[in-house]
């Protein structure tokens, strides 16, 4: 199991997600860490802390909505779990 803490960490729904592996990457989950960003697909997503909406100006792909928290993510087996960090 794979453990990233983030400052922010934004999802959205991956509208190309047709053309993911399989057509099952659903979600883009967007890590940020001082002055950048690593994205994650993930199948599944489960939010154990607060969120709240976000409106951003992202490298590359311009103006996007996202819903964010601040916590840890958590991978397994194509879920990605958002939890509290320890």
């Amino acid at each position: 199991m794979e453990k990233t803490v983030s400052d922010l960490i934004r999802f959205r729904y991956n509208t190309m997600m047709a053309e993911s592996p399989n057509g099952e990457w659903a979600w883009r989950v967007i890590l940020e860490r001082g002055s950048g960003f690593k994205e994650v697909m993930v199948e599944r997503l489960i939010v154990n802390v607060p969120s709240f909406s976000k409106e951003d100006e992202m490298p590359v792909v311009g103006r996007k909505y996202h819903m964010a928290c601040y916590g840890r993510l958590q991978l397994e087996d194509g879920v990605g779990i958002i939890d509290t960090p320890n």
